[in-house]
C-alpha cells in the first residue's frame, strides 16, 4: 500500500506545483484553478496517509525514555526550527513582511494589474440557465441591477465564465459625454490578459470587446495596443464609482453592455477576405460585438430602464473605440440577448 501512496503523491505533486506555476505566471484560467484545486486535495489526502504510516516514528521522538535525554532534545529542537520559518512565513503573508511581497511581485498579477480587471466587492453576479444577473451595490439603499435574458443565439455551450471559447461580456456606466464611471463586470477570458485564447486563437482584447477595451484604458492608463497612455491614465480627481452618480451627485449616466461570441460569421462578416475589406474578422471571431445602452436618470422616479441595440464594435479593420451605429449587415448576433433590463433602487427620501 505505501508504494502506492509514495508513487501516487510523486505524480499528484508534481501536477500540483505545475499548476501552480501557471496561476502564478500566467493569466487566470478556470481549468487551471480546477486542477489546481482537485491534485491540492488528492496531495492532501496521500499526505495523511503517508503521515498516518509514520506516526510510530512521531510517538518514539515525542516519548523518549527518560535517559534518552539526547533523543528528547534532538526531537524539540527538529519541533522548533521547522515551526519558526513557518511562523514567520504566515505572519508574513498576513502583515507583508519580506519576502511575502518581493515573491508575488514576479507573478502575473503584479506584473499586469494595471490591465487586470476585478469588480467591486459589493458586486455580485449570478448566473442562471436564461439569464444573468448583475447587481452593484452602492450604499445599503442604493443599487443597480442588470439582468441579462440569452436569446436563442446564446449557445449554453458558450456560458460564461469559463473556459477560452465562451461569450464574451462587459457591463459598465459612462458619463453623457462619454467617460468611464465604473465596469461592473467582464467576462473571465477578457478579464485577466490583453492577449487571451479565445475561439481557438489567441486574440487581442481590443477584438472581442473593442467598445469596452478602449473605455477601460482610461481607468488602466495602458492603450489597447499595450502603451502606456499618460494622458487616459487614470487621475486621482476620478473615483471610477457609481456611487457618485447614483447618490452623492445624483447626474444622468448610460448604462452599457457589450457582447461577443466567438465562431459566428455571416456572408459579410467573415475571415476569407482580405484583412482591409470592410467586413474582415480575424477567424474565430464572426460577427463584431454588439452595443447595448439607455440613459439613467437618478434624479426621476424611474425604477426600470430597458436597454436598445445601439451599435456595434466593428470589425477588425475598424476597432479603434467608437460605436458603429450600422447595424445591416448583424444578423444572428442580434439574438444572443434578448433583453437587458435595469433596475435601480435608490436611498428612499423622507417627507418634509
Amino acid at each position: 500500500m505505501k508504494h502506492y501512496v509514495n508513487f501516487a503523491l510523486l505524480f499528484a505533486f508534481v501536477i500540483l506545483i505545475g499548476s501552480a506555476f501557471l496561476r502564478f505566471f500566467e493569466p487566470f484560467s478556470l481549468v487551471v484553478t480546477s486542477i489546481h484545486v482537485v491534485f491540492g486535495t488528492v496531495v492532501l489526502v496521500l499526505v495523511g496517509f503517508h503521515l498516518a504510516a509514520r506516526l510510530g516514528y512521531f510517538r518514539r521522538m515525542l516519548s523518549a525514555p527518560r535517559d534518552a535525554s539526547r533523543t528528547r532534545g534532538a526531537a524539540s529542537r527538529y519541533i522548533v526550527y521547522s515551526l519558526i520559518p513557518c511562523v514567520y512565513l504566515l505572519l508574513a503573508c498576513f502583515f507583508r513582511w519580506k519576502p511575502v511581497p518581493q515573491l508575488l511581485e514576479l507573478g502575473h498579477e503584479a506584473k499586469n494589474r494595471a490591465i487586470i480587471f476585478r469588480p467591486e466587492s459589493d458586486t455580485a453576479i449570478r448566473h442562471l440557465p436564461k439569464k444573468s444577473e448583475i447587481k452593484r451595490q452602492a450604499t445599503d439603499q442604493a443599487s443597480l441591477m442588470v439582468e441579462i435574458e440569452w436569446g436563442r443565439a446564446f449557445d449554453p455551450e458558450h456560458y460564461f465564465p469559463g473556459t477560452e471559447g465562451r461569450t464574451q461580456i462587459a457591463v459598465w456606466a459612462e458619463t453623457r459625454s462619454g467617460t468611464l464611471i465604473e465596469t461592473f463586470f467582464v467576462s473571465e477570458t477578457s478579464a485577466y490578459s490583453e492577449d487571451p485564447q479565445w475561439a481557438g486563437n489567441e486574440q487581442a482584447r481590443v477584438d472581442i470587446l473593442p467598445i469596452w477595451r478602449n473605455q477601460y484604458t482610461l481607468v488602466s492608463g495602458v492603450s489597447p495596443d499595450g502603451e502606456v497612455d499618460t494622458y487616459a491614465g487614470a487621475t486621482p480627481e476620478h473615483s471610477f464609482s457609481i456611487q457618485n452618480n447614483l447618490v452623492d451627485e445624483p447626474e444622468g449616466f448610460y448604462l452599457c453592455v457589450e457582447v461577443n461570441a466567438p465562431g459566428d460569421p455571416n456572408a459579410f462578416y467573415h475571415a476569407d477576405q482580405t484583412d482591409s475589406a470592410a467586413g474582415y474578422t480575424r477567424p474565430g471571431i464572426g460577427q463584431p460585438s454588439l452595443y447595448y445602452s439607455a440613459f439613467v436618470e437618478p434624479q426621476s422616479n424611474q425604477k426600470y430602464y430597458l436597454l436598445e441595440l445601439a451599435g456595434q464594435g466593428g470589425s477588425n479593420s475598424q476597432q479603434s473605440g467608437p460605436v458603429y451605429y450600422n447595424l445591416d449587415e448583424i444578423t444572428t448576433a442580434r439574438e444572443i440577448i434578448e433583453k437587458v433590463l435595469v433596475r435601480v433602487q435608490k436611498p428612499e427620501t423622507g417627507s418634509d
